[in-house]
């Protein structure tokens, strides 16, 4: 019975795999292509809000079907792969063993007295007494769980709203190189961070408030470089070129690791906390792409360059 038992676990985080590998390669392949087509097509250095805008209308249709699912009587039990639409992969070490509830591995009730989220009330106190709705949702709304879902809804803002609408005139005044090398290792930055949470997962409310205050100041950097476009500091220079890379590098990899951690604390709450979590990632990356999209594409705040001219006087 246990290899059959361990073929249908080794399928099953294959597939889960495969899903993952199959929705991420769309959209980072798009993104990748940005820095050789975005100076040719008619949106501009504007493009990337535009795709920004348009991926987080996408999943909104998950997370109304999700949240029907949920809310809707006599559907609320039925949500197989509510996790694998709503939420980002998570390491194995995490609660969960991977991207969906349903891979969750199982720890002794000793362990899961001593590991259970702020979300979830340990098994040894829930036989003696079952929580009803309203303390469900009391621990959902506790200062703790709050935080940490307040800290996913910003950070998916800014990761997937806020910097990807502005990168192209953060980067491309250094020239393109710099937004392709940016993109690239951007995007390689975040499995990156998600294969260093499996080994050491911050815990702390604290730490993680302060990785995203490191975050916070990477992005606050990008986002001067944006509004200085086309002669940000540097431009020109080789300094230049590896501030703007390292920059997003690290701004990125900060920001999922700290995703990562917060979710991995709310999904030990179960299914109530990993709705919660879903829609404060897609609430907040909606929030942020529609928030960027009139300074970046109507109003024009952020400036372009042309090319073979010289806007910056050197």
């Amino acid at each position: 019975m246990a290899a059959p038992a361990l073929g249908r676990l080794v399928s099953t985080h294959l597939l889960v795999a495969l899903f993952g590998m199959g929705s991420w390669a769309a959209i980072n392949g798009i993104w990748v292509e940005l820095p050789v087509v975005v100076k040719d097509l008619p949106e501009g250095w504007s493009l990337p809000s535009y795709l920004s805008v348009l991926v987080a209308v996408g999943n909104l249709g998950l997370l109304v079907v999700t949240l029907w699912r949920r809310l809707a009587p006599g559907k609320s039990e039925r949500a197989p792969i509510q996790g694998l639409l709503l939420l980002p992969p998570t390491p194995p070490s995490a609660p969960t063993g991977g991207p969906g509830s349903g891979l969750r591995a199982r720890a002794p009730a000793v362990e899961e007295e001593e590991e259970a989220s702020p979300l979830q009330e340990s098994p040894s106190r829930a036989v003696r007494a079952a929580p009803s709705p309203d303390a469900e949702t009391q621990r959902l709304l506790s200062v703790h769980g709050a935080c940490l879902l307040g800290l996913l809804a910003v950070t998916s803002a800014l990761t997937n709203g806020v910097l990807p609408a502005v990168q192209s005139f953060s980067c491309l005044p250094y020239g393109r190189l710099a937004y392709h090398l940016a993109v690239v290792l951007g995007s390689a930055a975040n499995p990156l961070a998600c294969f260093l949470a499996m080994g050491v997962l911050c815990r702390s409310l604290a730490g993680l408030a302060g990785l995203s205050v490191l975050g916070v100041l990477f992005g606050a950097y990008l986002m001067a470089l944006a509004v200085l476009s086309p002669c940000p500091p540097l431009v020109g220079t080789p300094a230049g070129v590896g501030l703007v890379v390292l920059s997003w590098v690290l701004c990125l990899g900060v920001f999922s690791y700290v995703k990562v951690a917060a979710s991995s604390l709310l999904h030990g709450g179960g299914r109530p906390a990993l709705l919660a979590a879903g829609v404060a990632i897609q609430a907040g990356s909606l929030l942020g792409a529609v928030a960027l999209f009139p300074p970046t594409s109507i109003y024009h705040v952020f400036r372009s360059g042309k090319d073979c001219v010289d806007q910056c006087g050197s």
